[in-house]
């Protein structure tokens, strides 16, 4: 199975605008999985609908596969599918959850043949990558920040730098220092986003063409 990941320190970092990029760029190549983190007895839906079978958390991990859920339009599963994902999966699940979940999509779901592409964090302790792109918008406070995101920025293959925010939020946003400083020694494996640019088409070729000579040798991947 050959593996590409986005992970990210928070929300709003651009994971998903990184996906589409990447999908755009190799059409027809990937499968997706989205994977959530549920530390509470939080409630959730990718349609925001209580009525859907999503809605909790039951058990230690939920495995959403229902197409007519995950294609819905304006969410993030959604924007994979119209994107040409070859199939969307969403994973649920506490922390202790991951193993069972993991070892249930070995099972039935991944073969040697899959060529993934997975967004979320807790999961790559047990799901782990062949290339991992790590996104940070420097815009975002560094408060906001995940416990994980120093140590995958540290062992990411790259740092994809995503300094975009709505319209509607961009007055006097400006970037934390502190998260210059965090972002400094790893400079030389810092891309710049391109958002809403298919990943081919972005000035920094780093991202593209790691994933364009995995794809081709995936036994012996270029360093990028």
């Amino acid at each position: 199975m050959l593996q590409v990941s986005v992970a990210a320190p928070c929300n709003g970092s651009g994971k998903t605008s990184l996906l589409l990029a990447i999908l755009q760029a190799f059409p027809g190549a990937f499968s997706t999985a989205k994977f959530t983190t549920i530390y509470r007895d939080e409630q959730f839906c990718p349609v925001g609908n209580s009525g859907c079978p999503c809605h909790r958390l039951e058990g230690s991990f939920l495995l959403c596969e229902d197409p007519n859920i995950l294609a819905q339009p304006d969410t993030d599963t959604g924007k994979l599918v119209q994107a040409g994902a070859r199939q969307t999966i969403w994973g649920v699940a506490r922390p202790d959850g991951y193993p069972a979940l993991v070892d249930l999509l070995h099972r039935d779901r991944f073969r040697e043949s899959t060529v993934l592409l997975t967004e979320g964090n807790t999961v790559l302790g047990h799901l782990a990558p062949d290339l991992l792109l790590f996104v940070v918008n420097p815009l975002l406070p560094r408060d906001w920040w995940k416990g994980d995101s120093e140590r995958l920025m540290e062992t990411a293959d790259l740092v994809v730098v995503n300094p975009f925010l709505p319209e509607a939020d961009r007055s006097g946003a400006a970037q934390d220092p502190s998260v210059e400083q965090i972002l400094a020694p790893y400079a030389g494996k810092c891309v710049r986003g391109q958002a809403g640019l298919r990943l081919d088409h972005w000035k920094d070729r780093r991202p593209f063409d790691a994933i364009q000579t995995l794809l081709a040798d995936p036994v012996n991947p270029a360093q990028p």
